[in-house]
C-alpha cells in the first residue's frame, strides 16, 4: 500500500468513527443522574429500536396540562430480559415512570423502573 493510500484510508476510518462517536450522547452530559423524578401518563409511542428504544407518552401535569415526554431506554435486548418487549406496552396504556431528567429541564428522561398497567414494576436499569 502507498502512502497517499494508506493517508487516504486513515483519513477516511477516523472520519466514520468520529461520525458514529457524535451520534451517540454522553449520559452524564444530557442527564441528571443526582435526581430521579416520576411522571404518569398514557403511551402514545413505543419505538423498539437501537441503540436505545424509547416510550413517548402524554402527560397531565399539575395544572392540567396535557406535555408529552419522552423516556428514554436501554437496547432493546436488555428490555427484553428485563420482561419488556414491543406486546407489553401499548398504545393507550397508562403507566407510571421513574428515572433521571434533563439537565436542561426538557420532558426527557433516563428511564429507571416502570409501572405498567397490570401494576407490575419493572427495573429497567
Amino acid at each position: 500500500m502507498t502512502i497517499p493510500t494508506r493517508l487516504t484510508a486513515s483519513i477516511a476510518t477516523i472520519t466514520l468513527y468520529a461520525a458514529s462517536a457524535t451520534a451517540h450522547h454522553s449520559f452524564v452530559a444530557l442527564f441528571d443522574p443526582s435526581r430521579e423524578i416520576e411522571v404518569a401518563g398514557v403511551v402514545t409511542e413505543f419505538q423498539f429500536i437501537a441503540p436505545h428504544a424509547y416510550i413517548r407518552i402524554d402527560a397531565t401535569d399539575d395544572s392540567g396540562a396535557v406535555q408529552q415526554w419522552e423516556l428514554e431506554t436501554t437496547s432493546p435486548g436488555q428490555l427484553i430480559r428485563a420482561g419488556l418487549t414491543p406486546d407489553v406496552l401499548l398504545p393507550g396504556d397508562r403507566i407510571e415512570a421513574v428515572g433521571n431528567p434533563t439537565r436542561d429541564g426538557r420532558p426527557l428522561m433516563r428511564l429507571l423502573t416502570i409501572t405498567l398497567p397490570s401494576g407490575e414494576t419493572k427495573q429497567i436499569q
